[in-house]
């Protein structure tokens, strides 16, 4: 975000439109719809839309927890329908504007990856929690049931609800900064307020059945945890902020990839033996499909 100073001098400048300035987010939402442009026309094989899904790399818990970890990073650009994707580039171009400009390229690219890899996993995990839950409040009924449930998650809203976070600490600090503007203040206050009742509004919509509500949960924390780190960071000297920024940056990394490492790769027998059936099943489609 600009400086307050300046634009106390310079008031024209505030409203200048700059096309370098949401350059990053604009080719977040242009990557998101070619990738689902790409969906519909190479990666669609199956007739099923949920199996192709699932076979470009949907987060399926049974699979990410088994193994597929790079099911976490390819299901947060996977939409599920037109609908999905147009309410989420709506989302990231409103969001992301604000979250470039408060935090600019590095660490919202930062931001906006870790926290939707990192919605992905706890998404996963989740899932697997609550499915032992239920197997145990019913008395191992779920090791004596045959069916697999499968769930599918995809698309970019774990990232999106990172970036809604990283927005509400900015702007947390900025309002409470002892030099900034009565005028500005409440104008960043009016814009704290939208976000967290988007933030609610998103979470109130997850509790409906068929929504990730786990996602959205998960990329807010981590949303809020990174960008915590960065505020925290001294501004001054420019060599320094950058060298902190640097550094929170690759401890997010670090941890988060300890993470994928230590939940990924279960050796849980139930888990593993619904991973195979799975990939036979979804085999068998691909060779009805090509026979």
């Amino acid at each position: 975000m600009a400086d307050h100073d300046n634009d106390t001098l310079k008031p024209h400048k505030a409203f200048k439109f700059s096309l370098r300035a949401i350059a990053l987010t604009l080719i977040l939402v242009l990557l998101n719809i070619g990738i689902y442009l790409y969906q519909l026309s190479f990666a669609s094989p199956l007739e099923s839309r949920e199996d192709n899904l699932l076979l470009f790399g949907a987060n399926v818990y049974q699979l990410s927890l088994t193994g597929d970890w790079w099911r976490y990073p390819i299901s947060m650009v996977l939409h599920s329908n037109s609908v999905h994707l147009g309410f989420n580039c709506l989302a990231l171009f409103v969001i992301g504007i604000e979250c470039e400009r408060a935090y600019g390229k590095f660490r919202l690219l930062a931001i906006y990856i870790i926290s939707g890899i990192g919605a992905a996993l706890f998404s996963a995990y989740w899932q697997y929690y609550e499915t032992l839950n239920a197997a145990n409040s019913s008395n191992n009924v779920w090791q004596m049931d045959s069916t697999i449930y499968i769930t599918i998650g995809v698309g970019a809203s774990g990232a999106i609800m990172g970036l809604a976070a990283a927005s509400v600490i900015y702007l947390l600090k900025a309002i409470n900064s002892p030099t900034i503007l009565p005028a500005i203040r409440e104008k960043q206050k009016r814009q704290l307020y939208n976000i967290i009742a988007m933030i609610a509004l998103t979470l109130i919509n997850g509790l409906q059945s068929g929504v990730d509500n786990a996602a959205h949960i998960g990329g807010a924390i981590i949303g809020a945890l990174v960008s915590i780190g960065y505020v925290l960071m001294p501004e001054k000297p420019r060599n320094l902020k950058f060298f902190a920024h640097i550094c929170v940056t690759v401890v997010a990394i670090g941890l988060l990839i300890l993470f994928i490492h230590s939940f990924s790769f279960s050796t849980d027998e139930n888990l593993l033996h619904e991973r195979e059936f799975i990939y036979q099943e979804i085999n068998k489609e691909v060779a009805a499909q090509h026979g």
